[in-house]
Order: C-alpha cells, then structure tokens, then sequence
C-alpha cells in the first residue's frame, strides 16, 4: 500500500527533524525584500555558460526565483513553481513516470520533459532511455531550493543536446545559512517533511537536504475525462481515480566540499499511481521511480579571475511501472525502463584582458546501460515480452567540445560569439520480442546500427547594448539540436529498411529589453521567433496492405512571440509581477499548413504579490492564465481492404480529426500566509491554498493517453498547514 510507504519515509523525517537540532549556523539567506531592484538586476549565476556573470550581461532571457518567493508564495513542489514561469504551461497526462510535463514558448513535446535541460547544483538530471528529465525522478524538496536560474533560449554551445529551449539550473547547496525543520500536512492527504543541515569552516562546507511527502492526488471519475469506460478494464461500476493516482516522494540530497574539491550526491526515489493504455484496477498501475546522481569535481583559480575545474559524474535511473490491466491475476504485468551513464566535464574561464573573456570546455559522456524489459501478454493473444536496448558489451558515446567568448567593442557594445562540435558515434540496438500464435514460444531477435553518428555544428552570435546603466538590449541568435533517444530510435531494428532518424534543430532569434525605471520598477520585454524542423514525430503509415506507425523527422514549426514582465517593488514591503506572453506557434509540416498546431496557447498571463504586512507577517498571493489548447490532429489511414482507396498523404491529413476535445482556457489563483517568529525568532508557519477559487483545470488530451479524449484534470483546491524551526 502506498500509505504504508509514506509512513514509513514520513517517520525517517521526523528522525532528522529532532536530530537537527544543536547543528545549528548562525547566518540568514539574504531576503528578496532585502534587495534593491538596483541589486537584482546585477544578481550574478552560473548556469548560462558555467561561469559566474550579471544577468544584464548573459547573452539569454533570465529568470531567477528565490528562497523567499518560494516562501512568500508557498509553492508545494516544482510542478507549481514551474507552471508560473513566464512562456510555460504545465499539462499532466498521468502516463509512465507520473508525465508531468511543460510547454514552453509554444512547444509541447508528448512524454516526459526533455525540451530544456534539468540541473541540480549543476549535475544533470537526464535519464537516458527518452533524454528527458522527468520531475518524479528529480522531486527536490521545495524548502532544500536556494534559488532557480531559468535561462530561456538556446543553449546547446553549452549543454548540448535537449537544450532546445534553455536551461534549468534548481541550487539546494548553499552552507551559509541556519539549518531547518519543517513538516506541513494538508487536505486530499498532503504531507511534507524536511530537513536540512548545513554548516562551514575555513577549508569545509557541507549542505544535507532530506524529504519526503505526498499526496492523495486528483479523485474524479473518469467518465468526466472519457465517455468510453470500458467494461474490459476491470473497474467497478461508475469508476474513479480514487486511490489511483496516488504519489510519495523521498529526495535526499548532499553537498561537500573541502578547499578546492567538492563532492555532490542526489537520490531521489517515487511511488506513483499513473495510467498507461487504460486505468489499472484496484489500487491501479504504479510506477516506482528511483534515481541516483552524484559529481565530484575539482575547481581551481589562478591569475586573475581565471579559473578551471574538472568534474566526473555518475547518473543511473529506473522506472518500474507494475501493470494491473484487469481483476485476472495472471494478467499482470510490469514495464522495466532502466540507464546508467557516467561523463566526464572540463571547463576554463579565462580573462585575456578588461575586455575579452574566453570560456573553454570539453564534454564525454558514455552511456553503459540503456534497457527497456516489458512483460505484459494481456495487451496482446501472442504477445509474451520485449527485451529491448543497448545491445550487450555496447555503449552510447558522446564527445564534445566548445568554446564561448564575449569582447567588449567600447562601453556600450559587447559582443558574443560561441560554437560546440558534439558527436554521438553510432551504436548498436538489440530487439528480442517472443510470439506464441502456434505456442512454440519463438524469439524474434534482431540486432541494427544506428548510424547518424557524424559531427554536429551549433553555433550562436549575441551583440549586448548597455544604454546606460539601467537600460539593456540584447539581440540574440543561437541554434539548438536535440538528439533521438535509444528509446525513439527501436525502428533501426524493427523496421531497418527506414530512413534512421537525425537530430532535430531549433534556431531562434530574440531581442530583449531589461530596464530599471525610478527604482520601483523593471521591465523585460522579449520578442523571439523560433524555427524548428526535423522534429520526431510518431506517423502512421500504410506499408504492403498494413498500418505501421514510426518515427519519422517530418515535424516543422514556428513560433512568433512576445514576452512582457514588470516586477514592481515600491518599498520594503511590497513586491509584485505581471507578465503576458502572446504567441502564434504554426505547424509547418507538409499537409498541415492550415491546420492549427497542439498544445500551443496563443495567450499567457501571469502574476504574483507579496505584502509584509507586519514585520513577522506576510500575504503572497501567485496566479496564471493559461489559454485554450487544441489536441494531436490524427490523419486518416487507408482501408486495407478497399483497392479503391488511393488517397495521398495530403488528402489522408486532410480527412483525419483531433485525437480530443480542445482544453478550454483557465485561470488558477494560489494564496499564502506566512507568519516568522512565532513565540520564538526562529519559529515559523504558513498556511497555503493552492486553487484558491476552485478552477477546473483540464489538460488536453495526448498523444501518449489519447484515452481521455476530454482531457485530464488537474488539483482541485486543497490547504496545507506548514511549521518549522530555523537553528
């Protein structure tokens, strides 16, 4: 029972709950009220290209959340701190690793998410089976983030491949602050506990973060997301997701360093109730969601400001979905998705002169095990189980190497020019599937190459104007690509006679503003144009009288949008933000010029407010609009069994129809109250309401769960009580 797994995890937190105590530190985190909007437009990070740099300075549109707005808006987890970043838009299709996924800037890619990469302290948090980054496998505690540099535009000169559309950085290592306690418990069974320690000498630091919390998830039934509840699906009559879509997450994670050596460690492990082909019974299907990554790395300065590091990583994960596809015990099955990946990281950041800055790095990345295992005969009358991945004593490698510089041409011009070379040779792919039509239990066993293996060219070029110092322009172009996965790439050996798939490529150009106004106000005005091609699609098509579906590189879009944002902060009390974003995403494939692209809202809106009322007491209110969205258009297929259907591909486009109903438009609104020092300066509360006005909020339906032709749906409203304790 899941219950069972949360008490047992909930009961490992409150151990560090009271074991906290007296490892005490006697630093604060700077706040965000604390700041001048002066101060936070010279906020430096480090996620844009591994070097420490003033956002005004970065060649990208930066968007940083702090500890304290994560505090003042009492965010629960990273879904909901994600959904109210400016251009993205959460969508939940409940599917394999609990698919919590986002668009971004007009682009939705089914599955989990694996359009901007995911870093934690700078670690990546890629599985290897999809490339993606799914957040059941990353579940950092909200209270263990520091801070969340979100860098939106390409970055694939710096991180390669998945960067399609930026780069997450979330921090959790910071030793120079109090320790903490907290535990929250909530309505619909929400619980949370954390803890965390952390401490620093002259020569050693060490950060330790440990969690564990849950929820009971959404409860309706399904007949409000399908009119087609199937009576082979096992479940009781009028069926819900009650106890189906259950989730409980353990994160921990580690951070120490000594003089010049540092050493990070994260492991992560889910129990979540999800949905795959149709609800399982009962307690339904679960998958068990385990990650580990850790780094450890050496970081040195010399001269001045001049610095190299190197850094060795491990990354190993697995998602075990245990299959309940009816009340027939013999039926069950399980999908076993397992990687393991180790890579190996050098950088230099060097400063010729004033003027000139040069970043050097080099990337190697191997990985060791690739492998899906599916034993589920009850999908099938012949089909027994898949052994799929990596063929044995094989390896996926990756080299690359690149290089970023920016020079200032006088005061007011800066320019930046960066290109990365990444190659990914060719590797070998097994494919064992067994058949039993005659019951002689036959092996289908095939083996094939994959051999887009050549060198990729990524270039990007940025020219920095500083009107003063309180006005910037940036105009920004840069090149992306994103590499088919072990996973997308199963046709080298089911069908070998198909074209192999290549990277697909995403190229935009953006011009941005970031200006301070009377000190009270700053504005972000971005407008970016994005052209994409060769994009993987899933395509069906007819092949010797029979439908066969692919991967194909036949998706191609564009997307036309603006970004405004204005924080405005007119004293120490009050801080607020409203953004609006306006996008025209338009599906230039062939066939489908007049047909209007998924899951891609012309219209986003987002806001927060924060007020200290008090000096201990503070009312954060946080909300987003997200626009109505269309479905997958699903082409029509030819009848087999009619010779007279001759239709062409555009024809058969033209007469296919939305997989879905169209998700309508919605507005959700979070509240919190947070009260510091009560009965003691070290003690606090809060009290949160996530949807505070009750919103139905309905996700379109996907590709990967097109059962639900309504859509899924998202949280209904629910409190949560939080307490905790600073040392």
């Amino acid at each position: 029972m899941l219950l069972n797994y949360s008490k047992r995890y909930f009961f490992i937190c409150v151990i560090l709950f009271v074991g906290s105590i007296g490892m005490a530190q006697q630093q604060d985190t700077l706040m965000l009220l604390d700041y001048s909007l002066d101060d936070l437009m010279n906020i430096t990070i480090e996620s844009a290209a591994k070097r420490s740099e003033s956002v005004v300075d970065v060649p990208a549109s930066i968007l940083i959340i702090t500890r304290q707005q994560i505090e003042d808006y009492g965010w629960q987890n990273l879904e909901e701190i994600l959904s109210n970043v400016p251009g993205m838009y959460h969508i939940n299709d409940y599917l394999w690793f609990g698919a919590d996924n986002f668009g971004i800037r007009g682009f939705f890619t089914s599955g989990s998410f694996s359009t901007m990469v995911i870093m934690v302290n700078g670690v990546t948090q890629r599985e290897d089976w999809y490339n993606s980054f799914p957040l059941s496998k990353i579940n950092v505690a909200v209270e263990a983030i520091d801070r969340i540099e979100v860098i939106r535009g390409p970055m694939s000169v710096v991180y390669g491949s998945n960067a399609f559309l930026g780069a997450i950085n979330i921090v959790t290592n910071r030793t120079d602050e109090k320790s903490l306690a907290s535990l929250a418990l909530g309505s619909n069974g929400n619980y949370r506990a954390f803890g965390k320690v952390s401490g620093m000498s002259d020569r050693f630091e060490y950060s330790v973060n440990l969690s564990g919390y849950g929820s009971n998830g959404i409860r309706e039934p399904y007949s409000k997301m399908t009119d087609f509840v199937n009576a082979d699906w096992g479940l009781p009559q009028n069926p819900t997701s009650e106890g189906q879509l259950e989730y409980h997450r353990v994160f921990i994670d580690a951070w120490f360093s000594f003089d010049n050596f540092y050493f990070g460690f994260l492991q992560s492990h889910s129990k979540r109730g999800v949905i795959d082909y149709y609800p399982g019974y009962n307690d339904g299907h679960v998958a068990h969601i385990q990650s580990t990554s850790s780094v450890f790395g050496y970081r040195k300065e010399f001269g001045k400001n001049n610095e190299v590091s190197a850094e060795i990583g491990y990354n190993s994960f697995r998602n075990l979905l245990d299959y309940k596809h009816n009340s027939d015990t013999t039926a069950y099955g399980f999908n076993d998705i397992f990687s393991d990946a180790v890579d190996v990281d050098l950088n230099a950041n060097l400063n010729p002169t004033t003027k000139w800055n040069l970043t050097l790095g080099a990337l190697y990345r191997r990985i060791e095990r690739a492998k899906l295992v599916v034993d589920a005969p009850n999908l099938s009358i012949d089909y027994v189980n898949l052994d799929a991945g990596l063929a044995r004593n094989h390896s996926i490698q990756t080299w690359a190497t690149y290089f970023q510089t920016s020079y200032a041409l006088s005061e007011k011009f800066r320019v930046l020019a960066g290109a990365r070379v990444e190659q990914t040779p060719g590797y070998t792919i097994s494919y064992a599937v067994r058949f039993d039509p005659t019951n002689t239990y036959d092996y289908l066993f095939r083996e094939g190459e994959y051999r887009y293996g050549q060198p990729y060219f990524i270039p990007r070029a940025a020219l920095l104007y500083q009107v003063n110092d309180k006005h910037h322009l940036k105009l920004m172009y840069g090149r992306a690509i994103k590499q088919a996965s072990i996973g997308e790439n199963m046709d080298v050996v089911r069908y070998p006679e198909r074209e192999q798939l290549r990277p697909a490529i995403m190229q935009t150009f953006e011009l941005n503003y970031y200006g301070l106004y009377s000190q009270h106000a700053i504005f972000n005005v971005s407008i970016f144009q994005n052209f994409a091609n060769n994009l993987i699609s899933r395509t069906n098509q007819m092949e010797n009288g029979a439908m066969r579906l692919y991967n194909t590189n036949s998706g191609e879009l564009s997307t036309l949008g603006l970004e405004t944002s204005i924080q405005l902060k007119p004293n120490q009390r009050l801080c607020s933000t409203v953004s609006l974003v306006l996008q025209q995403s338009k599906n230039m494939q062939e066939g489908y010029e007049d047909i209007a692209l998924e899951y891609a809202p012309t219209f986003l809106a987002y806001g927060t407010f924060s007020y200290r009322a008090y000096k201990n007491f503070s009312v954060g209110f946080s909300g987003y609009y997200v626009g109505s969205m269309e479905t997958y258009w699903h082409p029509d297929t030819r009848d087999a069994n009619n010779p007279a259907d001759n239709r062409d591909p555009a024809q058969l486009i033209a007469d296919g129809a939305r997989i879905g109903e169209a998700s309508p438009g919605y507005f959700l609104m979070n509240a919190n109250l947070r009260l510091n020092e009560v009965f003691h300066q070290n003690i606090f509360c809060s009290m949160y309401i996530h949807n505070l006005l009750n919103t139905e909020v309905r996700y379109p339906t996907t590709r990967s769960n097109d059962i639900f032709e309504k859509g899924t749906l998202g949280y209904n409203r629910y409190i949560m009580l939080n307490f905790g304790v600073r040392f």
